[in-house]
C-alpha cells in the first residue's frame, strides 16, 4: 500500500519540480557576484527532465480512467515546461541535440501512454471524458462568456421547421443552398446566422433518408460545404466578422452536426433500417467520426444538453457496433478494441 502511494504521488513531485526549477532558471540567471561576472550555477536541463520523466512513466502498470487522466494531465505540464524552456532559451544554451532528444523521449512517452491506455479496456464514455479534461481552452473564461452569448441562437434552431419534400427535392435543395452560398458568400454575421438556419433545416431532414443514400454521390454536396465554410473564414479575412465568431459558431456548428448525425445512424441501426455490409461500414465511419472529429475547442463549447447527448450516444455505441457486426460476419472482430485505439490517437496527437 506504502509503495502504491509513493509511485502514484512520484508525477505530483515532478510536476512541483519543473515549476520550481523554470522559476530557479529565471532568478538563478540573473545572479551575479559583486565584481558582475555572473555566479557558476546549474543549468536546467530538459533533456534530463523529461528523460526523468520517462523512467518514472514506465514504472506505471495497468491504470484506471481516473489514474490515466491524471497522469496525462500530469504530462501535459512537463512537456509544456520541457518545451517552452527549449523555445524561449535566448542564449542558445540548448543546443539542436537537446530539442532532438526531448522529441524522441516525447515519442517513447507517448509510446508508453499507448501501453497504459491498453492496460484495460476503455469505453466511449471515457475517451470523451478525457478529450474534455485535457482542452486546453477548458479554462479560458472569455471563450466560455462568448459561448453563452451565441448558444441561444442554436438553442433556437430545434424550433424552426424543417424542409418538406422526399429524397429527390431535399438533395435538390441541399445542392441550391450551397451554391446560392457560394455565389452570394458570407459579409457579416447575419449571412453567417442565415446560412446556418438554412442548412440546418435541410439537413434535419436529409438525415431521416440517411439510409436510403447509400448510392447517392454526395461528393458535390461535400465539395461546396467545403467552401461555404471557408466563405465564413474568408469573411473574417475581410474583417466583415471576427475570427472569434467565425471559430465559435463553426464549432458549435460542427457540435450540432456530429450530434444530429450518430444520433440518426443509432436510430437507424435499431429500426433494423442498416442491412447490407456496405451500409454497415459507412455506419460504423459515421458514428466513428464524432469521437475523431471532437477537437479540445469543439469539447470546450459543448452545452449540458450536448454533454447528455453524447453520454447517451457514448452508452449505445457498443450495443450498435455488435449489430453492425452480425451483418459484417467475422470482417471486423476487434470493434471492442476501438474505444482504446482511438484514446491512442488521441494521445498521439497531443
Amino acid at each position: 500500500m506504502i509503495e502504491n502511494i509513493k509511485s502514484y504521488s512520484n508525477p505530483v513531485v515532478y510536476v512541483a519540480r519543473i515549476s520550481a526549477a523554470s522559476l530557479a532558471v529565471i532568478i538563478l540567471t540573473s545572479c551575479r557576484e559583486r565584481n558582475g561576472r555572473l555566479q557558476s550555477v546549474p543549468a536546467y536541463d530538459p533533456a534530463g527532465t523529461y528523460r526523468e520523466y520517462l523512467s518514472e512513466i514506465r514504472k506505471s502498470d495497468d491504470l484506471s480512467f481516473e489514474e490515466l487522466a491524471l497522469r496525462l494531465k500530469e504530462w501535459q505540464t512537463v512537456r509544456d515546461s520541457v518545451f517552452a524552456h527549449i523555445r524561449q532559451d535566448t542564449t542558445r544554451q540548448v543546443h539542436t541535440d537537446t530539442r532532438k532528444t526531448c522529441i524522441l523521449l516525447h515519442d517513447s512517452i507517448c509510446a508508453e501512454f499507448s501501453r497504459l491506455v491498453l492496460s484495460q479496456p476503455r469505453t466511449y464514455k471515457e475517451l470523451l471524458a478525457l478529450k474534455e479534461r485535457l482542452s486546453p481552452y477548458d479554462a479560458d473564461e472569455e471563450l466560455h462568456r462568448s459561448a453563452e452569448q451565441i448558444r441561444p441562437f442554436f438553442a433556437a434552431l430545434d424550433n424552426r421547421p424543417p424542409c418538406r419534400g422526399d429524397r429527390t427535392r431535399i438533395l435538390s435543395k441541399y445542392r441550391t443552398l450551397l451554391s446560392e452560398t457560394i455565389r452570394k458568400g458570407i459579409h457579416g454575421c447575419d449571412d453567417l446566422t442565415e446560412f446556418i438556419e438554412k442548412e440546418d433545416a435541410v439537413f434535419r431532414v436529409f438525415l431521416t433518408h440517411l439510409h436510403e443514400l447509400g448510392e447517392a454521390d454526395l461528393s458535390g454536396v461535400t465539395r461546396d460545404t467545403e467552401k461555404c465554410c471557408s466563405e465564413v473564414f474568408l469573411a473574417a479575412e475581410r474583417q466583415e466578422i471576427t475570427y472569434k465568431e467565425a471559430m465559435i459558431y463553426m464549432a458549435m456548428r460542427t457540435n450540432r452536426r456530429l450530434i444530429q448525425n450518430v444520433r440518426t445512424c443509432l436510430d437507424d441501426i435499431n429500426r433494423g433500417q442498416v442491412t447490407t455490409p456496405r451500409q454497415a461500414y459507412a455506419y460504423i465511419w459515421m458514428i466513428l467520426q464524432s469521437y475523431v472529429s471532437l477537437d479540445g475547442f469543439c469539447m470546450t463549447l459543448l452545452s449540458a444538453g450536448d454533454k447528455a447527448a453524447l453520454d447517451r450516444i457514448a452508452a449505445e455505441t457498443p450495443g450498435a457496433f455488435d449489430a453492425l457486426h452480425k451483418i459484417l460476419s467475422s470482417e471486423t472482430g476487434r470493434l471492442d478494441e476501438l474505444p482504446a485505439m482511438l484514446m491512442e490517437i488521441f494521445i498521439a496527437s497531443m
